[in-house]
């Protein structure tokens, strides 16, 4: 950047993310910051970025091609899902297992 002429224009984003800035601001506000900057980055990656509980990354699993990034790397790295007698009952109930017993 320092060896253009200095009336260069910058490139042109693919996209822009605008957001409000002062010392009041709450950054941790679901609806007002975090959320439409989480679709913003969805938006740019084409990817999902919510995070999901074990159960929800197991049935999306069986369901989809790819897994959302919170599932690949919680879920599918054997650190999500612990195996009890209750969830292989609701496995079995909701039709995702096969009951041999």
């Amino acid at each position: 950047m320092r060896l253009h002429h200095p009336d260069w224009p910058l490139p042109r984003p693919d996209a822009i993310h605008h957001i409000v800035e002062d010392f009041l601001t709450d950054w941790t506000a679901p609806n007002a910051h975090v959320l439409p900057l989480r679709r913003f980055l969805e938006n740019c990656l084409s990817t999902d970025l919510r995070n999901f509980f074990a159960e929800s990354c197991f049935l999306f699993a069986f369901t989809h091609q790819k897994l959302p990034p919170s599932c690949q790397q919680g879920y599918a790295r054997m650190q999500g899902l612990v195996g009890s007698q209750e969830l292989r009952h609701h496995a079995v109930q909701s039709g995702l297992l096969q009951d041999y017993t």
